[in-house]
């Protein structure tokens, strides 16, 4: 479910950034972004790691847990930060309770429930407690269903919202934006044909 990047420095976020991060997460979906998305990016809401003690605002704490563990196995940290050193799960929190409509944030809040219920049905134990294995073997079940072929635009299924979120959240993070779209604050020479070893390593899930 994610891809991993090699890591640049310095970061100045732009209008520029953000469409790139629109344009390379549709392509990573293969399909369109909600509105509710785009706006929020385009407002310039940007994940940015808060500790330990972050709060959320819109979720609950549970499902702060919940969205932290999920996303980390989206991104997970490997030789590079993952989602959650990047502030996705506060990038999500702020999204949803400032820029997502009453309908999507009621499927998403069901999304999560629906999680923790599959947890507890399959493994007896919430999600946050499983191991990383039982953890994707959940989330590519809800990844096979969000982009089962013949499913409707209207009928969006909650784990597709969540890659989107988690996916435009850590591209227009600092981490996400140095390392995904390759920031350069000064253009270098153009190199049409690299080796892949040269762009970054495959993602976990």
């Amino acid at each position: 479910m994610g891809r991993r990047y090699s890591i640049l420095q310095s970061f100045n976020p732009s209008k520029m950034n953000r469409r790139e991060a629109i344009k390379r997460t549709t392509i990573l979906l293969g399909g369109v972004l909600s509105a509710s998305a785009i706006t929020g990016v385009m407002s310039g809401c940007q994940a940015e790691p808060k500790g330990d003690d972050w709060s959320p605002a819109w979720m609950t704490p549970e499902e702060g847990d919940l969205v932290k563990s999920i996303v980390e196995r989206i991104i997970p940290k490997t030789e590079t930060p993952g989602a959650t050193d990047a502030g996705v799960h506060n990038f999500i929190d702020t999204m949803m309770a400032e820029f997502y409509q009453e309908n999507e944030k009621l499927a998403f809040r069901d999304g999560l429930k629906k999680v923790e219920t599959d947890a507890q049905a399959a493994y007896k134990k919430s999600f946050v407690s499983l191991t990383p294995e039982q953890q994707d073997e959940l989330l590519k079940k809800y990844d096979e269903e969000a982009y089962a072929e013949g499913r409707s635009r209207e009928d969006r299924h909650f784990f597709r919202t969540m890659k989107e979120l988690t996916i435009l959240g850590f591209c227009t993070s600092e981490v996400g934006a140095t390392e995904f779209l390759k920031y350069d604050p000064v253009p270098g020479d153009y190199k049409g044909c690299i080796p892949y070893a040269e762009v970054g390593a495959a993602w976990a899930t």
